[in-house]
């Protein structure tokens, strides 16, 4: 069985940057949601007068937003022009939050602004960076927002007019208490501490934003690795086993030792038949028997070990031992059976020539685990097991029997509670010689499909 094809590193960053680039549109629908729930309130809390100044700085943000979603979109630019639209938008917020407006006329000299809470929209923007997804956006426009916020701030303590208050001056004063008061009735004043604050925190928050989407990245690149390595394990092993298997910490390609049914399903004159086709018609037969053929080992909770050629080989045991392997093996050499005799129905109806299989089943121990070298592995099972299992096939088509199972597989499925309509369609065939092997070997025979109940066959579909 070649080796499961395994998820990239670059095929998991290019479905990170993909969800990035998708993020980066969900900047915008936040930006225009925020936008739209604010313009709603200005115009249920506002008056008229004031609120049309308010609607066209939206209206304002709102277009800043959207040309670099629609040129993103035509893929114009890339995340990092997408941050340059940002970073401008970070600086006309700021002017905005910290220039006086001149729309209106007011007699709060513009050291007031600082006094209102316009700093949390700078907080609400950076949160709505985060959604592009995208770790170094939100560095980028945190960058800026503080640098623009300090140069604001940098402006206001500057002018003339301006008084500069820290909190170490209030605790020097001779009356803290009277100097606090006066500093807040004080419309001049401009306080430095009130500034360091709200950087520290536009720091902190820039961090923590930024180590929140990084994470989310990981985790949803681990997710996106372990789909992929479930996708790979489904196309040789059961459905059942798929999440057994990846969330295993046992490695796949580890040598064990353990007790494994083994079943090889071949077409019998395979070779004459393909000589009469096209080589389309060769490929399109295998491909329907082996589908086929692999539908009933999956449904058996088997392992599709390999394809040869037109002969399919199957484990009932591996990777994971159960407690009905031999069981499984001769219900799904039944169902094999049965789902050729539907098959040839179909081919009979359009013309074309039915398709006979030979079976064998052996029971036994088995070596696995990871063959060839550093160029190319492959993860199958070896031994005397395999080796009978290819011969009891091969004497299918001297017994004229479908299926050949060993004495050892059919034994070993009485253990197990294998039920009796599928044992008792099994006969005793007597002893057979199999080459390379010393001794004779009992052997059980399956002449036709069997009779399989309705509601059987329907399963086994």
């Amino acid at each position: 069985m070649a080796k499961p094809a395994q998820a990239t590193p670059l095929g998991i960053q290019g479905a990170v940057e993909r969800e990035e680039r998708d993020g980066l549109s969900y900047v915008f629908y936040g930006r225009a949601l925020v936008l739209g729930l604010l313009a709603l309130y200005v115009v249920l809390t506002i008056p008229a007068d004031r609120s049309v100044a308010y609607l066209g700085v939206m209206a304002v943000f709102l277009v800043l937003g959207l040309i670099p979603y629609l040129l993103q979109r035509r893929g114009s630019i890339g995340v990092w022009g997408v941050g340059a639209f940002l970073v401008l938008d970070a600086v006309v917020l700021t002017f905005v939050m910290v220039a006086p407006n001149p729309l209106f006329s007011s007699e709060l000299p513009v050291q007031f602004t600082q006094r209102i809470p316009n700093f949390l929209f700078l907080l609400l923007f950076l949160c709505g960076v985060a959604l592009s997804y995208s770790p170094k956006l939100v560095l980028l426009v945190g960058g800026a927002l503080t640098v623009s916020w300090s140069l604001g701030f940098a402006w206001l303590a500057s002018r003339p007019d301006s008084i500069v208050t820290s909190a170490n001056d209030v605790v020097d004063s001779p009356n803290p208490d009277a100097a606090r008061i006066a500093m807040s009735l004080d419309p001049h004043a401009v306080s430095s501490t009130l500034w360091m604050i709200q950087t520290v925190v536009l720091v902190l928050m820039t961090v923590v934003l930024a180590l929140a989407v990084w994470r989310s990245r990981r985790l949803v690149g681990r997710a996106a690795r372990m789909e992929a390595a479930k996708a790979a394990l489904s196309r040789y092993f059961s459905p059942n086993l798929v999440s057994r298997l990846a969330a295993s910490a046992t490695p796949l390609g580890e040598i064990q030792r353990q007790p494994a049914v083994i079943l090889f399903v071949d077409i019998v004159g395979f070779s004459g038949q393909a000589e009469g086709l096209a080589p389309e018609r060769v490929v399109a037969l295998l491909r329907s028997f082996h589908r086929r053929m692999a539908q009933q080992v999956f449904a058996h909770e088997g392992t599709i070990d390999k394809y040869i050629g037109d002969c399919v080989m199957a484990t009932f045991g591996t990777p994971q031992p159960g407690p009905r392997d031999a069981s499984n093996a001769l219900s799904c050499a039944r169902a094999m059976c049965s789902e050729v005799e539907r098959w040839n129905a179909k081919r009979q109806s359009r013309g074309a020539v039915p398709v006979e299989v030979g079976i064998g089943l052996h029971y036994g121990l088995v070596v696995m685990g990871n063959i060839g070298d550093e160029r190319r592995l492959e993860f199958g099972v070896v031994g005397d097991t395999v080796n009978v299992a290819s011969r009891l096939e091969r004497l299918s088509r001297r017994l004229a029997a479908r299926v050949v199972a060993s004495d050892a597989a059919v034994v070993q499925a009485g253990r197990e509670g294998c039920p009796q309509e599928v044992l008792g369609a099994f006969d005793p065939a007597g002893q057979a010689e199999i080459r390379g092997r010393q001794g004779a070997l009992t052997i059980w025979t399956l002449a036709a499909a069997g009779a399989m109940p309705q509601d059987r066959m329907a399963i086994a579909e």
